[in-house]
């Protein structure tokens, strides 16, 4: 799955630079006694759709928050979008769109002005057309003037995956992104995770529920922060 001609590649070469999103090997992060991950090893290239599945605690969040670079490993090599994963975490947070599972929204605030907001923390030029472009993609315009906290689940959902992709990431980052749907709420979600996989972006999905984890091109199940088995094709 993992070679160290990924994880040291050549970040001057374009080829290898586009095939290969994220290659980290060795991956390690500990919260006081509690092991969150250990020696976690993983690569993603472009189209892809890839499943960490395990139950709840297994270390799917940290890992997520890892590659994000929201969160600093104890221990680590490998580079996310060419950056390296234990240096450039700014970097990456700038590049990758990222969901959690936690509703991560203002909620005093339109859906359009979360929307706006968010174009603007990703430095686009034109945050209100990039807001608008994306309600229409994800059929929010009947909310735009809505406080997203009056939004039923799944709208409430849709908006989080929408603020998430605003500015078109190669790297996509979903943490638990069906939880709580209906089915009808639930397949929207996997048709626009599978439309960006197709044109281009690789994708990293944690989900707990192994049937959902079928719908990815490969997955590796943790327990207890560590594989419990490795990737394999769904």
């Amino acid at each position: 799955m993992f070679t160290s001609e990924s994880v040291d590649e050549d970040r001057e070469a374009p080829t290898r630079a586009a095939a290969t999103l994220v290659a980290v090997r060795d991956v390690a992060k500990r919260y006081g006694n509690r092991t969150a991950i250990e020696d976690l090893e993983l690569t993603l290239r472009a189209g892809e759709v890839f499943g960490l599945a395990g139950a709840n605690g297994g270390g799917k969040t940290t890992t997520l928050r890892i590659l994000a670079g929201i969160l600093k490993p104890d221990r680590g090599r490998g580079h996310v979008l060419g950056f390296d994963l234990m240096r450039e975490t700014k970097e990456i947070r700038k590049q990758i769109g990222y969901m959690s599972q936690r509703l991560s929204f203002y909620a005093d605030l339109s859906v359009l002005e979360n929307l706006r907001f968010r174009a603007e923390v990703y430095e686009m030029e034109e945050s209100r057309t990039a807001a608008e472009s994306v309600m229409r993609e994800f059929e929010l315009e009947q909310y735009a003037r809505r406080p997203a906290g009056q939004l039923s689940g799944g709208w409430a959902r849709r908006l989080q995956l929408a603020a998430a992709l605003i500015h078109t990431p190669r790297l996509i980052l979903l943490d638990e992104p069906t939880v709580g749907l209906d089915p009808i709420s639930r397949h929207d979600v996997w048709r626009r995770i599978e439309r960006r996989a197709s044109q281009g972006a690789g994708v990293i999905v944690s989900t707990h529920d192994l049937a959902e984890a079928k719908r990815c091109s490969r997955v590796t199940l943790l327990c207890e922060g560590r594989i419990a088995r490795d990737a394999f094709e769904s």
